[in-house]
């Protein structure tokens, strides 16, 4: 937010105090301020002129020869070439020797013409043009009629100020006005407060009945006021007061509309006038929009809303939409001689929801979604009246008209204890410079008997609730430099991992040491996504658990699933052109027992992969695509780490709806407890996703906490060599490589356990192979810890492998 240093100054003493001191004292006591920067540097030697005569050029078209009053004894000749210059105006005019940003203004001769000095447009003294109206930056920068000659366009027009840029955190909603910001400066520096808040609140309201009903239909405006004025007129605003929007980056339209930007930026209320002609039957009503009701905002834009957004209304249709925008229908024009103001508090979150959903954004939503002061509505009203009247020559119709539901806020009282205070912060502070402290901010103390104050605050600070709220005002306004570096003081604790902790770290550090990149992605998620996966209805996955104030369209429920999050990954680094990567990422999904949620749902802690597109080309082969061997092998190898690889088996399996039918697995562990799935993911997935061919890997990590902490065996170093033998066996195509090996191994066990693995290295189906069968090549490795094996040991063990699947599987020997 832009802050004017020499606006703000009028509402506390700041002087002895630059804009810089004032800069690094908010900062340290926690409003960061991230630049000061002049308004306008350097212009020096700009008066106010008034054009005398304007005389066509004798030598050029485009020029033209102007005689200008400054102030001085004889008016100045200046030769002009701007297209608006014309008898009468009062203009910027720049002396011989004046310094402007573009550079300094000398004696010149154009075209034969002597000039002496220049008449300047908005962007050559430096004005914000941005911010200005498109008339007022072409050409010349036109000044009011009753601007003084010769007087300084730096002090009249504020150039001379220092913006301040601050970024506040949420909390710190009273910082969004020259108001707040003024009681925290005149607390920090001990400065008196002179802003006319007050003075404003004890003015009398007046009185008589007035032209404009008002009714509250909604819970969501607790409180609303209306004003009606009329005799308006519509024209610009004092140059002043243009100065000052400009100078917090506000842009000046009319009299009207910027008394309501000017009081919002000093009180931090926002208002809105209606033009009260365009209100029909004199009623504005405080309701729910009707679902697809339409309406035009101020920015030209029809728009349909929802039942969730909150409308100002007539008795026939909506004319604004309340804290974000006004309605086009009541729209202040040149016409107008009749206005109803607004003062209300709205509902935050209903506020920045709509705001989000209609994607506007507004000056005033921004102080509504944050929180206003409750205290402020009346005193902004009453202000923006008062610079009606004054500036506008408005007459009050009637008196002010509040409509006030549910209990008003008050300020609240809480208990602070000055000892805990010093316990907290490890200082030795006296009691009677924490009560400065608080008299400073504006709060209230009432000493009771014992260690227990009451502390009241104001309903400007709703971010102060608990005692370390208070505790912590004590500790800026004190400085935190000034509190002593101390040790914590308790009980010391060894920390240690829980096995779920241990196990994710783990986890993490095998899969990165595979060449896997670890990713932290959205827990968000829309319910369609799980369309892409051709999840069911009535599925699990699709008990989504749905957030009562979503963010954004797109993230409005807890995830119950990971793989979306994944593929986006994967599709934003396939569109910036990375050709490959195998990602995983640890986290939690949500299953619910039931919708709507009765108690806490089963937060499921879980690893998942994905590994997309190709590999990274080796200097001895070729970059080809990830396959599900790829994905297989970093499962076992993390497996292995967790001493788990023997207890679990790879099952196939054709019902998981996002992953390709016969190209995916179950993992099971010790025959009975799946844990985890892997496999291909389905095409029509893969092509909704985005992500082209794909390996999906999940695995649920809270499974396997109690079976990790218990496997690690250690064995000794074997002394005897091992034998390696290999076998190809015919087999029926439906036998499944993974039931050959079980089988083996049983076998083994049986016959002496001197078999230490067994794995299948080749399945080959085509030439030579009978049609129905395949060959499926195994190799076997035979070790004894006690002796060396001979042969025959290992040939028995052999033949007793091949008669157990040959009377269960139908094998035979592969000649």
């Amino acid at each position: 937010m832009r802050v004017s240093y020499r606006w703000l100054s009028e509402y506390v003493d700041l002087d002895g105090i630059s804009a810089y001191d004032l800069a690094e004292a908010l900062t340290r006591a926690g409003i960061e301020v991230e630049s000061v920067t002049p308004r306008v540097e350097g212009v020096t030697g700009v008066v106010v002129g008034r054009v005398l005569n304007c005389e066509p050029h004798p030598n050029a078209d485009r020029l033209k020869v102007c005689r200008v009053d400054v102030g001085r004894e004889a008016p100045l000749t200046i030769v002009c070439g701007a297209p608006n210059v014309a008898v009468g105006q009062h203009v910027p005019t720049a002396l011989v020797g004046a310094k402007l940003p573009g550079g300094s203004i000398g004696k010149a001769k154009l075209r034969g013409v002597d000039s002496e000095g220049m008449l300047c447009s908005a962007k050559e003294i430096g004005l914000e043009v941005r911010w200005l109206p498109k008339a007022q930056t072409e050409g010349l920068y036109i000044l009011p009629e009753d601007t003084p000659v010769g007087a300084d366009v730096v002090k009249l027009l504020g150039l001379d100020d220092v913006i301040l840029d601050i970024s506040l955190t949420p909390n710190r909603s009273d910082c969004l006005s020259l108001r707040g910001l003024a009681y925290e400066a005149a607390a920090l520096f001990e400065r008196p407060l002179r802003f006319p808040d007050r003075q404003v609140e004890a003015e009398a309201l007046d009185t008589g009945a007035s032209p404009v009903r008002v009714a509250l239909q909604t819970p969501r405006c607790p409180r609303y006021e209306a004003q009606v004025l009329e005799g308006l007129a519509i024209k610009p605003s004092p140059l002043w007061m243009q100065m000052r929007l400009l100078a917090m980056g506000v842009r000046p339209i009319d009299v009207v509309v910027d008394v309501t930007n000017y009081v919002m930026l000093e009180w931090g209320q926002p208002l809105h006038a209606f033009d009260f002609d365009q209100v029909r039957k004199g009623t504005i009503i405080v309701r729910q929009a009707a679902p697809g009701e339409p309406i035009t905002t101020l920015d030209g834009q029809a728009r349909e809303l929802d039942e969730d957004v909150i409308v100002i209304a007539d008795v026939d249709r909506a004319i604004g939409i309340a804290g974000v925008m006004g309605g086009e229908n009541s729209e202040i024009t040149a016409a107008t001689r009749r206005v109803v103001l607004e003062s209300a508090r709205f509902d935050a979150a209903s506020v920045r929801r709509t705001g989000q959903k209609l994607g506007l954004r507004s000056e005033a939503q921004q102080r509504f979604e944050k929180g206003i002061d409750p205290l402020a509505v009346r005193g902004a009203m009453i202000r923006a009246k008062q610079l009606l009247v004054e500036l506008a020559g408005a007459t009050p119709v009637g008196g002010l008209v509040c409509a006030e539901q549910g209990d008003s806020e008050q300020p609240v009282s809480i208990p602070f204890s000055p000892q805990a205070a010093n316990q907290l912060l490890g200082t030795r502070l006296p009691e009677t410079e924490m009560e400065r402290i608080f008299t400073r901010l504006g709060f209230s103390v009432q000493r009771r008997q014992g260690d227990v104050w009451k502390v009241g605050v104001p309903t400007r600070r709703p971010d102060i609730r608990l005692q370390a709220d208070l505790v912590e005002e004590i500790g800026r306004l004190h400085g935190y430099d000034d509190i002593p570096a101390t040790l914590p003081t308790g009980p010391t604790t060894l920390g240690v991992r829980t096995p779920g902790q241990r196990l994710r770290k783990q986890t993490r550090e095998v899969l990165a040491a595979q060449g896997m990149h670890e990713v932290f992605t959205y827990t968000l998620w829309h319910p369609d996504v799980l369309d892409a996966l051709r999840i069911p209805e009535g599925s699990p996955y699709r008990q989504m658990i749905p957030l009562l104030r979503p963010m954004s369209d797109e993230r409005i429920a807890l995830r119950t699933h990971m793989l979306p999050g994944l593929a986006q990954v994967a599709v934003h680094n396939l569109s910036h052109g990375v050709e490959g990567g195998a990602i995983f990422e640890i986290g939690r999904v949500y299953w619910p027992e039931e919708l709507p949620l009765t108690k806490q749902p089963q937060e499921v802690n879980q690893w998942a992969g994905l590994w997309f597109g190709e590999q990274p080309v080796r200097l001895w082969q070729p970059g080809r695509a990830y396959d599900f061997y790829d994905a297989k092998g970093v499962l076992e190898g993390w497996l292995e780490s967790l001493g788990l690889r023997d207890r679990v088996e790879f099952r196939p399996d054709q019902t998981i709806s996002w992953l390709h039918p016969g190209r995916c697995a179950r993992v099971v562990l010790d025959g009975q407890q799946e844990i985890g799935s892997i496999g291909e993911l389905h095409p029509e997935t893969a092509a909704r996703l985005g992500t082209g061919p794909a390996i999906y890997a999940e695995f649920r990590l809270d499974l396997l906490e109690t079976e990790w902490d218990r496997v690690w065996k250690v064995r000794r170093l074997p002394r005897f060599p091992a034998i390696r033998r290999d076998l190809a066996v015919l087999v029926p195509d439906h036998v499944e490589a993974a039931d050959l090996l079980a089988q083996a191994r049983q076998v083994a066990k049986d016959q002496g356990d001197i078999l230490q693995d067994c794995r299948v290295f080749d399945v080959y189906v085509g030439q030579g192979i009978p049609e129905g069968e395949k060959s499926v090549a195994v190799t076997f490795t035979y070790q004894s810890d006690e002796r060396t094996l001979t042969d025959e040991e290992t040939e028995e063990v052999e033949k007793a492998i091949l008669a157990a699947w040959a009377d269960r599987f139908g094998a035979r020997l592969r000649g």
